[in-house]
């Protein structure tokens, strides 16, 4: 029931300061957030109250109310706190029969037996006529577009950057709330602007101009029209501190490892060591793909994302190159082309059924 309670009290631990600043100026939080963003922010509200209709006590109540339910949707922005070993894989695939290929794995602390049990898919209609996509959202993060596909356009999905060129560790809580006044996206509404593009392009020029408060990975399969000059997948590295934009695509078909993208939580030109949180699971995946090649099946492929066994053979660090972790949520595949969207749940509490399981 307190997920929030244990999100917060990781934030509080992590650091108290920063924490007590948020919640000291929680309100002018919820002012910009209202000016700046008001779907959003009418979307968290809504979560909220749909919690406290569900109350059945005043414990409930309390563990749900506005304050804690709205902190916690801010948690990116508070600090990166997913599992100490990094979050998420992503891998983009041009094989050599059919389109092209997006899977990732979803991973998240702390308590991702909860937010699996709170996760379903959902469809988004547009008004726009044709106008839909698909996300896979955790419940308790309702505008967290993190894993989603617009058939015959485009899929993206979203990796943690947890430190690197640019990023805006150390920057003050009161900094923060500045550069939130000022215009800068909270990570939510980057996605929101990509996800709203219509083509691949678009989406990739959103991702790239994109003044993001947060350091994130925007990763991008091209669902659309393939040429020989066609990029089939990009990885856009948006730094937090607005100092740049990286983007990385898809090499062309002829060169080294030109028919995939490998994408963790550490930037992609950072060489593997065990200070470079998650780069042994970058080389793991791309160890695993070099070994199947591009003419390799499916379902060879997704198996990739459920490897547990550390990388190389026999390391005992810190980071152990696990590409399934205790804290991988789900796998996701995506054949945007095809408008192929295959969410496999691996967390749920026990003797429950996440909305995801229920659907499929």
């Amino acid at each position: 029931l307190d997920f929030y309670g244990t999100v917060l009290a990781e934030l509080k631990s992590a650091d108290g300061a920063i924490y007590s600043f948020y919640e000291e100026h929680l309100a002018d939080f919820e002012t910009a957030y209202a000016e700046m963003y008001p779907e959003t922010f009418e979307e968290m509200r809504t979560l909220a109250d749909a919690l406290q209709a569900h109350c059945r006590s005043q414990e409930e109540r309390t563990l749900l109310s506005w304050p804690r339910v709205f902190l916690a949707q801010l948690h990116m922005q508070i600090a990166n706190i997913g599992p100490k070993q990094g979050e998420c894989t992503s891998v983009v695939i041009r094989p050599v029969n059919g389109s092209i290929i997006h899977m990732r794995n979803w991973d998240f602390g702390p308590r991702p037996d909860a937010l699996g049990s709170a996760s379903a898919t959902v469809d988004f209609e547009e008004d726009v006529e044709g106008g839909r996509f698909t996300c896979l959202l955790a419940l308790t993060h309702i505008s967290k577009w993190t894993t989603c596909m617009r058939p015959g356009s485009f899929s993206m999905s979203l990796n943690a950057r947890g430190f690197g060129e640019g990023h805006e560790r150390g920057r003050s809580p009161a900094e923060e709330l500045r550069l939130l006044r000022l215009g800068r996206l909270p990570r939510v509404e980057v996605l929101k602007q990509v996800m709203r593009a219509r083509s691949f392009d678009v989406a990739l020029a959103a991702a790239a101009e994109a003044r993001a408060l947060t350091s994130m990975y925007v990763i991008l399969a091209n669902g659309g029209e393939q040429t020989s000059s066609s990029a089939g997948g990009a990885v856009v590295t948006l730094a937090g501190n607005g100092s740049s934009t990286d983007v990385l695509t898809m090499p062309h078909r002829s060169q080294a490892d030109g028919w995939f993208l490998a994408q963790t939580n550490v930037d992609h030109w950072v060489p593997v060591a065990q200070n470079a949180t998650s780069s042994h699971r970058r080389e793991h995946v791309k160890a695993r793909l070099r070994a199947l090649g591009p003419g390799t099946t499916e379902a060879e492929l997704f198996a990739i994302l459920q490897d547990k066994a550390v990388y190389p053979e026999g390391n005992q660090g810190p980071d152990d190159g696990r590409i399934f972790r205790p804290s991988t949520i789900a796998s996701v595949l995506m054949r945007p082309a095809e408008a192929i969207y295959r969410p496999l749940l691996w967390q749920a509490l026990p003797h429950q059924q996440s909305p995801l399981e229920e659907n499929s």
